[in-house]
């Protein structure tokens, strides 16, 4: 019942998407009375949180997944068919790619009315840099998870359903200024133990580094990236928890649980020169055994059970991964032609035995050309899609690392992805006139 009251005061927060909704409920209180005090925007932030973990993360991972072949498709429902299908056909009312859309923006507009109405409210300085770095934090995350799979975004909702969209770039410059502010907000008031605790799993402060460490990657500020990746102490967890009843891991509901439509490919989905080391000991941690097969009408892959983080209702999922922070040093030092440096953090992720979350690959140092650039970054990406495995940035990726890489068309169901970005949902074309032309792919 605790649960169903803080979602119900999320949806109370009518900044919660971009485009105009038209629905009252008299029994919820109005947005006075939720966000004027400490207890209600705390609520809001536990609301949040909730949603996001529960019910947005799940298109998060899933519908990329699909288009990177993450995931294959057991059945012939409409909405996966549609995404492993990909390509030019892809309809913007494909109900994976709605989801996506408006649950991310109604997760944002939660964080953005706390952020409206924080400075108005008498409250420890301890509670209120919690409230307001956690907020910042959250609406970077879910703006990131935009661009990440859509060309444009809207940096801030708008009631009237005129929200304005925004560039990748400047999406992305919106979310390291957030998490820079929320680091401020954190170095002036260090978080209160009474906020931390209302936000149990999350380390909020390493959070902030890592994502400021992985948007910096995304937007080629390479030197900030690394620095921020390095201030991530790989000792801490930061995840998002479940109890497995009253909030279930949404992996596990869609992947694993009651026979489900989609579970994950063999060898990661990968494929060629980029197939895992067969020693490799994270096949185990995510993977285990199945004679099962994908519909022919997708390709009639070979399908695993699916492991890992995602086994069991009540499995924490974490907010980001130790080994992205060593990977994003890879990648940063190969781009700016540091290629020693980046090998060494390759075989820092080849050789993990420690992890703290237990990803680790137990290999041996990579033995391919180190002079080879793009050997070298083909390398990152096969220990991305490994180590970050169904936690939803493939897609960005694979369009990042393999730039020159033509998404398939059409019946092609063996390539890296057929997409590089989403059409915008149908709903939002319909309530909003700034919505921009769909990508062609």
């Amino acid at each position: 019942m605790k649960n169903i009251i803080k979602l119900i005061l999320i949806v109370v927060v009518i900044s919660l998407t971009s485009c105009e909704e038209d629905f009252t409920n008299v029994n919820q209180p109005n947005d006075g009375q939720v966000l004027s005090t400490e207890e209600g925007l705390i609520t809001v932030a536990v609301g949040m949180t909730h949603h996001f973990s529960t019910s947005t993360l799940a298109p998060v991972v899933e519908i990329s997944a699909l288009s990177t072949r993450e995931l294959g498709n057991l059945l012939t429902f409409v909405t996966p068919g549609e995404l492993v299908a990909g390509g030019a056909g892809l309809p913007n009312d494909n109900a994976g790619i709605t989801r996506l859309w408006s649950r991310l923006l109604r997760d944002k507009g939660a964080a953005e009315s706390i952020l409206e109405n924080v400075d108005a409210i008498e409250m420890d300085p301890g509670v209120k840099s919690g409230l307001k770095s956690y907020a910042k934090f959250f609406k970077a995350m879910t703006l990131g998870y935009l661009v990440q799979n859509f060309e444009q975004a809207t940096i801030d909702n708008n009631l009237s359903g005129s929200a304005e969209f925004s560039s990748r770039q400047d999406v992305l410059a919106a979310c390291i200024a957030l998490l820079k502010s929320a680091k401020e907000d954190i170095a002036a008031n260090p978080i209160s133990d009474e906020f931390s605790q209302k936000i149990p799993g999350i380390n909020i402060e390493m959070s902030i580094n890592a994502y400021l460490a992985r948007y910096n990657l995304f937007a080629g500020n390479y030197d900030a990236a690394i620095s921020m990746a390095a201030n991530v102490d790989l000792s801490v967890m930061s995840e998002w928890r479940y109890d497995g009843s009253t909030s279930k891991n949404p992996v596990f509901a869609f992947a694993v649980e009651d026979e489900p439509d989609t579970k994950p490919q063999d060898n990661f989905g990968l494929t060629g020169a980029l197939i895992p080391e067969v020693n490799d000991g994270r096949i185990e941690f995510y993977l285990s055994p199945s004679d099962e097969v994908e519909s022919p009408d997708f390709g009639g892959h070979g399908v695993e059970n699916l492991k890992g983080f995602f086994g069991l209702g009540n499995e924490s999922i974490p907010v980001y991964l130790p080994g992205e922070m060593l990977l994003i040093q890879a990648e940063a030092y190969a781009m700016k032609g540091e290629l020693d440096n980046a090998v060494e953090y390759i075989d820092m992720v080849r050789e993990k035995n420690n992890d703290v979350f237990g990803v680790n690959a137990n290999l041996d140092a990579w033995a391919g050309n180190t002079s080879d650039k793009e050997a070298i970054m083909d390398e990152i990406f096969r220990n991305r899609s490994i180590e970050l495995f169904m936690s939803g940035v493939r897609l960005e990726d694979s369009r990042r690392i393999h730039s020159n890489f033509v998404p398939s068309q059409g019946e092609d169901f063996y390539s890296e992805r057929n997409r590089n970005f989403y059409p915008y949902p149908f709903e939002e074309r319909f309530n909003n006139p700034n919505t921009p032309e769909d990508p062609s792919i």
